[in-house]
């Protein structure tokens, strides 16, 4: 009866949250392009190691980034370990532009996730996760000709994202071969805003709003194999394809009149509908690759590639269209158990480091914007012998350039999660 209670608790939870996922990760000017920035489903323990985990997974983290692997290790010493798996991601930007500086700090959920393992070569898995993230604000001025010192205050907001809730399937075909399938159902709202008003004369406010609302679903599939080098070692492979989807809804365009008296805007008159269309977009097609050299609960090497296809997906817009490019990234990471049988705490601590580098989808003034970053952490266990882990990470990186009047961003990337691990199911002994 607790378990069961505690399953209900977990769903509810799931559906609780999901205004969290719509939150941006801090103003970033890259994210307003369509419907967003596309979101990493790695997790903190991932992130660490660059991102990778398209060839492996341990049983103490939930892998959503090859649905073929969530049946990995699931099932250990006849108990079968079910997981839920929460984490978070903040981000610590300094943005540069040829005349100017500004720091942004944010931070939202990455996942919600709920894994049960049905046999031993059977696991299924519930997520919420984002898709997308929209998360700019942006102010210019400008002196109305004709005149000599009016000036005209232009504010822009674009905020929102697509969310995601996906229902995995991970099945071990064979003893060293597996797959797996991710069907998701995506939804989400985009709100885009502008306003003006008279520099000095701010008791007016005109805004324009364009709200996109979306909603489709999309299909993800999985292989990996596991092959035997001798009795320390193993050779990782594995693949996922996420198959380009079509994403409707509607946009509505509205214009309203705001006062303010030194509290804040407020509606002064009823927004006006200027129109409303229906509209349609599609995602990109995605495809990861790896290879990895692991020593279980001991030592993995992973390498990892990464290709979105935006050249073939259907934007949301004209300038989506022109901006928004194919994307290639090179991921790589260690990670390092350093005594399994050990009693000291330390020893069961896992360590990480990774780097990746690649190009974004963002092609801007004929220059391709790149990202690179160093990542490191480490999952602690909550307490001896406890399968459950608190995980968390970092990683420095730079994108893109002041070159070409773009934009750079320095960034700190903090990742946390919290793997909760139980055997459920034991069927209890009569003496």
């Amino acid at each position: 009866m607790l378990r069961t209670k505690t399953l209900l608790s977990s769903l509810i939870l799931i559906l609780s949250f999901q205004h969290a996922f719509s939150q941006g990760q801090g103003n970033t000017p890259y994210s307003v392009f369509g419907y967003g920035e596309l979101a990493d489903p790695s997790a903190a323990s991932q992130d660490m190691m660059g991102g990778t985990g398209a060839s492996f997974a341990n049983a103490f983290y939930v892998n959503l980034i090859n649905p073929a692997l969530l049946v990995k290790n699931r099932y250990a010493a006849n108990l079968k370990y079910v997981a839920f798996d929460v984490g978070l991601r903040g981000n610590s930007r300094t943005i540069t532009s040829a005349n100017s500086t500004q720091f942004d700090l944010g931070m939202n959920l990455t996942h919600l996730s709920l894994t049960t393992p049905i046999t031993q070569n059977w696991a299924m898995a519930v997520a919420l996760r984002p898709y997308s993230m929209v998360d700019h604000k942006s102010s210019s001025q400008e002196t109305i000709v004709g005149s000599q010192d009016e000036i005209v205050n232009y504010e822009n907001s674009n905020t929102g994202g697509i969310s995601r809730v996906s229902y995995v399937n991970s099945f071990r075909v064979l003893n060293d071969f597996y797959i797996g399938i991710e069907g998701a159902y995506n939804f989400g709202t985009i709100t885009k805003d502008s306003s003006s008003y008279l520099f000095g004369l701010a008791s007016t406010q005109l805004r324009n709003t364009s709200r996109y609302t979306l909603k489709g679903t999309s299909l993800k599939l999985g292989v990996a194999y596991q092959h035997k080098l001798s009795q320390k070692w193993r050779l990782n492979v594995g693949g996922s394809t996420e198959i380009s989807s079509t994403l409707k809804g509607d946009l509505l365009k509205t214009f309203a009149t705001y006062s303010d008296q030194g509290q804040g805007p407020t509606l002064a008159t009823l927004p006006d509908t200027v129109g409303m269309t229906s509209i349609s977009a599609s995602t990109p097609a995605q495809f990861r690759a790896g290879v990895s050299l692991e020593s279980p609960f001991k030592w993995v090497f992973a390498a990892d590639y990464h290709t979105t296809r935006w050249s073939n997906h259907k934007a949301l817009d004209k300038t989506a269209e022109a901006v928004l490019t194919n994307t290639e990234e090179y991921k790589f990471g260690i990670e390092w158990l350093p005594n399994s049988s050990s009693t000291k705490y330390l020893n069961q601590v896992f360590y990480r480091v990774g780097f990746a580098t690649g190009n974004s989808p963002y092609f801007i003034n004929n220059t391709q914007v790149k990202d690179s970053r160093f990542s490191f952490g480490m999952s602690l266990p909550m307490g001896f012998r406890n399968p459950s882990y608190v995980n968390l990470g970092m990683a420095v990186g730079t994108r893109g350039t002041t070159a070409n009047n773009l934009i750079q961003e320095q960034y700190i990337r903090f990742s946390a999660s919290m793997s909760l691990l139980s055997p459920w199911f034991i069927k209890p002994k009569i003496d």
